[in-house]
């Protein structure tokens, strides 16, 4: 015992079995705690698959009330059931691919809302976190919350409809809040077949990704508004100025840009219907005027550079690669075209941003978790930058209005009832290796605007034989909704 060479053992094997502790409980706290959600979020996690079989999964309701998701049980296995087709790609999807009590295969887990706000449904929000854990331990029933999100089912299935079959997305935002009223994206999928059939979602078509939130193209003359807001606020022309640009073609450094657009025999108008024709010669003209510099802070006041804050997600509108661009490049991009990218949900908030005070809102899409006081409610709303004065911005928005009372935009007006108008502005991208996306942004009704939309059609064609038409459908769709909830609340 007092053999030192047999002390130094003892302790060497001490401080080993010490440090074993030491790491095993470092491990515990690290995934116990800091990687906790990240294990109880993986889809092959079999413990989550346990957990969740004794949860009843909240409902996800629209904005009125109807049912857009909610959980049904068979033989005791969840299965989420989703009534309204259309709302898949703001919905998402939950998936549960087990047998009884074992894991059979891969899971697509969760996506959408009922990922973004799994912790509402699972009933996690609101609760202490010692309950949620007892709750656990003790294998008791959880309850999980309903959420009401933004979205208007009607309103949606609209939308949906007027897109038809075609690849596109149309997107409507409240213009005051920016509230997402609705969002579609085709082709779709369906949530409820993703368990059944995981192969389902895995065509060419990729029915998974979001066009109206992740899909990048070019704007075409819809982003003429941005360039129209710069000039006029920068005092590089008057809605008033006359351009006799109607034959013109214009060279810069041997790019040729031609007007068009402009109607037979007109060659010579002001700035308002240099917008309305949608001259392409007047634009770059503007946009050379602006200068790479001026034309970059711009577009960065209007989003470029930057992703929506939606919490959904949505990928990064761009301008250039390049720090500052050559002639034609900043030429094209004047009138849309060039390396300029957005998304569908982006050219929406420029639409709210000039037909309301200038401000791009932020797009938010929870409504309300009822019964539970959850501050994050309140942080998906705000204002997301300020892209102009009010005064530009009413001055922009008045210029839409001619588009569509006499320019190409007014294909949106064709079949519309008596006492409808709006604002908007047509849109036809050249895209490489096929026909042009079609694209219109506008906003209803002219003079107190309360809605704004987006609409894209890959390679549909022309924005106004287009996209015009289904960006009046659904405008008019959604003051008509809107009128209607306002009538019944009387």
């Amino acid at each position: 015992m007092n053999d030192p060479r047999f002390r130094d053992g003892i302790m060497r094997l001490a401080g080993a079995i010490l440090a074993t502790f030491a790491l095993l409980i470092a491990a515990t706290l690290y995934w116990g705690i800091v990687r906790a959600d990240e294990l109880a979020g993986r889809a092959d996690n079999p413990r989550r698959y346990a957990e969740d079989r004794r949860i009843r999964r909240g409902q996800i309701l629209d904005r009125t009330g109807s049912v857009l998701a909610h959980t049904v049980f068979e033989n005791d296995e969840p299965t989420r059931a989703y009534p309204v087709p259309a709302a898949a790609p703001v919905v998402g999807f939950q998936t549960w691919r087990y047998g009884a009590g074992a894991r059979t295969g891969a899971s697509y887990g969760a996506g959408g809302a009922e990922a973004a706000y799994d912790a509402a449904l699972r009933g996690d929000m609101g609760r202490p976190p010692v309950e949620i854990i007892a709750g656990r331990i003790l294998a008791r029933p959880q309850i999980g919350n309903d959420i009401v999100l933004t979205l208007d089912a009607q309103l949606q299935s609209e939308a949906f409809d007027a897109l038809g079959e075609r690849e596109g997305a149309v997107v409507v935002v409240d213009v005051a809040d920016g509230a997402v009223r609705a969002l579609v994206s085709r082709p779709t999928f369906d949530p409820a077949a993703l368990d059944a059939d995981p192969a389902a979602a895995a065509p060419a078509e990729q029915p998974l990704f979001n066009r109206a939130t992740h899909g990048l193209y070019p704007p075409g003359s819809t982003w003429k508004t941005v360039t129209l807001a710069a000039a006029l606020a920068e005092g590089e022309a008057r809605a008033d100025e006359i351009f006799d640009d109607g034959n013109a073609v214009e060279y810069f450094e041997g790019f040729p840009v031609r007007c068009d657009n402009n109607p037979d025999g007109v060659t010579s108008f002001d700035l308002i219907h240099a917008f309305a024709y949608s001259c392409n010669v007047t634009f770059a003209r503007l946009g050379v005027a602006l200068g790479d510099e001026r034309f970059a802070e711009w577009g960065a006041r209007f989003g470029l550079g930057d992703a929506p804050p939606f919490p959904l997600g949505a990928a990064e509108a761009s301008l250039s690669r390049d720090a500052s661009m050559e002639l034609p490049e900043l030429a094209s991009a004047a009138f849309g075209q060039g390396e300029i990218l957005v998304t569908p949900i982006h050219m929406a908030l420029v639409a709210a941003a000039v037909a309301g005070d200038g401000a791009l809102p932020t797009p938010y899409l929870l409504f309300d978790v009822p019964g539970v006081r959850w501050r994050g409610i309140a942080d998906e709303r705000g204002e997301w930058r300020q892209a102009l004065a009010a005064s530009t911005a009413d001055e922009v928005r008045r210029i839409m209005v001619t588009s569509v009372a006499d320019g190409w935009a007014r294909t949106a007006m064709i079949g519309r009832r008596p006492g409808f108008d709006m604002g908007g502005k047509t849109g036809t991208a050249e895209a490489p290796g096929g026909a042009p996306h079609a694209w219109f942004i506008g906003f209803a009704p002219a003079e107190q605007p309360r809605v704004a939309v987006a609409v894209l059609v890959v390679n549909g064609g022309e924005g106004g034989t287009v996209a015009g038409p289904i960006a009046g459908r659904v405008l008019e769709r959604a003051l008509a909704l809107a009128e209607n909830a306002q009538a019944s609340r009387r």
